[in-house]
């Protein structure tokens, strides 16, 4: 710890502790300002000679003048130890804006533009960062670049000549972060201009897909596969960027640094692609519509006329539009439509008001840019409850026009062939709409069972009221009843509907969620198809991609699974199931440092018995077994019938070679199976106990029973350290080969879907 005084700096606090020492906040009496000082441990550099080095190099760095570098103001030593004084930048690492996965190609364009510049204006001096990584940018307040660290820096020419030469101070020695240190490097070869570029390849790598190029459990096959390996080209990962962005990033992650540009070289590319690349999407949120009576058989009309255009302008491909349950608090509140946007990360924004007398309804509806703050087009409408439709139309028209964007001919048929409902039938179908938006209680699915059934009494042909009932018997039977009837008779509901409207993407997507349930048992092929039939008729349709994402990741398709959640958050940044489910997908892979943050994120955002159970199996994959029981705690007090806590306390026991614990929790757990539909989870759970404690038989038993039960996923077998032993049993070699044709067959059925019905 530094002492209270430095020089004339106030130490007020440490901020934090990296590889090469400590960093804290102190304040500069002399210029009246904040600064942060990094404080160098003397364990990083052993002698004189690397010591004086370091010094020289530092206050060559600190020559450097950019807006898009953090300043150094002063290199200097105290009681022996070198401190560098910086800029105190306010703000958020890029590493932390990417835990929600890839960013819009605009954004990760403009980041590229500024960290280039910084790049290009340190390599002009002849210095090389050498530690260039996501965690090391910084992303101000103001919302620009500032890359940290370049204090840390080598000199690979002098600043009156043009030759170039290795520092003493890195000779023999690899400086950096493992996954962010080119080819070249690591075969030993001196640090250059040409690995900082590569480093900015991996960066622009995990701003577009939200992963980084090569991974593995250990650094020697990590080390294996920068060397050896191709990367997946990113637009094969996120369909969205588009294909000139992606030749880029692959271009600088070329294992040959003279293939590479240069800074220079890659602010024109990319400057070329910002001019070139009018964006592919808009983003897009209606509000609810204001009453501007007080009638209280009209209240429900807000949300429910919300509702409906929102499924509307769902249909086109390019919008990406809100859905309704990111909508859900601005109900019945009077909120400026500007805030409302900027908090829903929207380009424009949709604000109407309603009348209604009787079946007479006029509508006012306006279109607004966020980021100008202005109108873009405004109408009024005249109409009835019966031509409600007909409005929809044309207002999802008008603004696709004023969006200036194109109608495609398959978003044509997607608007045409919408089914329809007469006036009183259409209330009653906005009503149980509404109903179901409004929460997940057994009040609201009994609400809109009530407004359902009764419009089906009406018009008992009429599909999107079959499917409507249908959802809401899903919903009680999963949640609510699963005993009952309800899984039967939302299944003849949906085929009855699917009958009337083969295509009807809502009639689909009920399908894949009944298919996916113990009472239909986990069929995933059957839930995969009607998923993705589902997203071609409705490409908007977040929770589908959410649900596809978790059957993907219940067959193993991990980075397939990654792909739909950040779609699923694209669409909306909100939407829990994707948020509470990535990090899953980070300890299915063994990345257990990504998880930790993202699930107290998800945790943050959610509180439900997954993401408590996430973040306590992250915890116990990082050792923290006091910080998963402390979290297992804290969770049952909320929720206290869950299955899947007594499992992870029997693993955390097994850890402890507590075995007395162990079989009282599994004995839990075993109690509650038929309460929980997926236990499978927790079933894994005890396996993996069950390994720890070399009872090695008896957990490959039980995996033999998580894949009868649903979750036939080889990545969560393969990577989990706590069932090291249960791999080494004769029997789990077979076991492997037939989850690993599972696994084929189930990406060859994606594929093609995906090919076949154009799907995204």
């Amino acid at each position: 710890m530094l002492s209270e005084r430095v020089a004339h700096y106030r130490i007020v606090e440490k901020l934090g502790q990296g590889g090469m020492g400590e960093i804290f906040s102190a304040y500069d009496e002399k210029l009246k300002r904040t600064v942060a000082i990094k404080r160098i441990s003397l364990a990083t550099l052993p002698d004189d000679r690397s010591r004086r080095q370091f010094l020289r190099e530092a206050r060559a760095a600190a020559a450097l003048n950019h807006p898009f570098i953090c300043t150094i103001h002063e290199v200097l030593e105290h009681e022996g130890e070198p401190l560098i004084v910086m800029e105190h930048v306010q703000g958020k690492t890029l590493d932390a804006c990417l835990i929600r996965g890839p960013l819009p190609s605009d954004e990760v364009i403009a980041r590229t533009i500024e960290i280039a510049e910084a790049l290009a204006a340190a390599h002009a001096r002849g210095i090389v960062h050498r530690d260039i990584k996501s965690n090391n940018i910084m992303i101000t307040t103001g919302g620009h670049v500032k890359v940290m660290d370049f204090g840390l820096a080598i000199i690979t020419a002098s600043s009156d000549d043009d030759t170039a030469r290795l520092s003493e101070r890195s000779a023999g020695a690899i400086a950096g972060t493992l996954p962010y240190i080119a080819a070249e490097v690591l075969r030993g070869e001196p640090a250059s201009a040409a690995s900082d570029l590569y480093a900015l390849g991996v960066v622009m790598y995990e701003m577009t897909t939200g992963r980084r190029p090569f991974t593995g459990q250990t650094g020697a096959l990590l080390i294996s596969a920068v060397l050896n390996d191709a990367p997946v080209p990113p637009r094969q990962l996120n369909r969205v960027i588009p294909q000139p962005l992606s030749d880029v990033v692959l271009s600088l992650l070329s294992k040959d640094p003279f293939a590479r540009p240069s800074a220079p070289q890659l602010i024109a590319r990319v400057r070329g692609l910002a001019s070139t690349n009018t964006r592919q999407e808009r983003s897009l949120a209606v509000l609810p519509f204001r009453a501007l009576t007080t009638d209280a058989d009209s209240a429900h009309l807000g949300l429910a006329l919300a509702d409906a255009t929102i499924g509307e302008l769902a249909l086109v491909r390019s919008l990406l539009v809100r859905p309704s349950a990111a909508i859900l608090r601005y109900d019945r509140t009077d909120v400026d439509a500007l805030e409302a946007g900027r908090e829903l990360g929207v380009d424009a924004i949709v604000a109407g008001t309603f009348q209604r007398a009787g079946s007479r309804l006029r509508v006012s509806v306006q279109l607004i840019n966020v980021g100008e703050e202005r109108p873009l087009w405004s109408t009024k409408i005249d109409t009835t409850m019966d031509d409600i439709f007909a409005m929809q139309d044309e207002v999802s028209r008008k603004i696709v026009a004023a969006l200036q964007m194109e109608i495609t001919p398959a978003d044509e048929m997607r608007l045409e062939r919408r089914p329809q409902a007469a006036g009183d039938v259409m209330d009653l179908l906005l009503k149980g709409r509404a109903a179901l938006l409004g929460g997940e209680s057994s009040a609201h699915v009994t609400d809109a069972i009530e407004c359902f059934q009764k419009a089906a009494d009406l018009a008992p042909d009429n599909p999107l009221i079959l499917v409507g009932l249908a959802d809401a018997y899903t919903r009680m039977a999963f949640t609510w009843d699963p005993d009952a009837d309800w899984h039967e008779r939302a299944q003849r509901l949906a085929h009855r509907a699917l009958q009337l409207d083969p295509d009807l993407p809502e009639g689909r997507y009920i399908r894949a969620r009944l298919a996916w349930t113990p009472h239909g048992g986990f069929d995933h092929g059957l839930a995969i198809s009607e998923m993705m039939a589902a997203l071609a008729g409705r490409p908007n349709m977040t929770e589908a991609y959410g649900w596809l994402g978790i059957v993907l990741f219940h067959v193993g398709l991990i980075e397939e699974a990654r792909d739909r959640f950040a779609r699923a958050l694209r669409i909306n940044p909100s939407d829990l199931i994707a948020a509470t489910h990535e990090p899953s997908c980070d300890i299915v892979v063994g990345d257990y440092d990504r998880a930790l943050p993202r699930a107290r994120e998800a945790l943050s955002k959610l509180s439900s018995p997954w993401s408590v159970y996430t973040l306590a199996q992250a915890q116990v994959h990082v050792n923290d077994l006091s910080g998963a029981e402390k979290t297992l705690a804290s969770g049952a007090q909320r929720f206290p019938a869950t299955v899947l806590f007594h499992s992870l306390r029997a693993l955390i026991a097994a850890l402890r070679n507590d075995v007395a614990t162990v079989e009282r929790e599994m004995e839990r757990t075993m109690q509650g199976r038929k309460s929980f539909g997926h236990y499978h989870h927790s079933e894994l759970d005890l396996a993996c106990a069950l390994s720890v404690l070399g009872r090695t038989g008896e957990a490959l038993e039980a995996l033999r029973s998580v894949v009868r039960t649903g979750y036939p996923c080889l990545p969560a077998f393969e990577t989990s350290p706590m069932l090291a032993a249960v791999r080494r049993e004769p029997g789990y070699g077979a076991l492997k080969e037939e989850l690993r044709q599972m696994s084929a067959g189930y990406r060859e059925l994606f594929a093609n879907l995906r090919s076949s019905l154009s799907a995204p």
